[in-house]
C-alpha cells in the first residue's frame, strides 16, 4: 500500500531532480522504505501528471497518457527490484 501511495504522491508533485535525491536520503534516514522512496523518486521523474497539458499539445492526447501509463507501471517495477536487491531475495 505505501508503494501505491508513494507512486501516486511522485507523479503527482512537481519537483526538480536536484532536489528530489536530497529529499529521498533525508526520507530515507527518516525510516521510509526503501521499495516507497524507489516509487516515489521513479514515478516523479518519469510521469507528468502536472505537465500533461503542455505534453499533451505537443505529443497528443494518445501518446501522452500511453507515455504516462507505461512510466507509472514501470516506477513499480523499479520498486520490487529495489526490494529485491536490499532484502538480497
Amino acid at each position: 500500500m505505501g508503494v501505491a501511495i508513494a507512486a501516486v504522491v511522485g507523479a503527482i508533485t512537481l519537483i526538480p531532480g536536484f532536489v528530489a535525491f536530497p529529499m529521498a536520503a533525508l526520507l530515507l534516514q527518516g525510516g521510509a522504505g526503501f521499495m516507497q522512496i524507489g516509487a516515489f523518486v521513479s514515478s516523479l521523474m518519469m510521469v507528468g501528471i502536472v505537465t500533461m497539458p503542455v505534453e499533451i499539445k505537443y505529443f497528443g492526447k494518445k501518446i501522452t497518457i500511453l507515455r504516462n501509463v507505461i512510466a507509472f507501471i514501470f516506477s513499480f517495477i523499479v520498486a520490487y527490484i529495489i526490494g529485491l536487491v536490499v532484502t538480497g531475495v
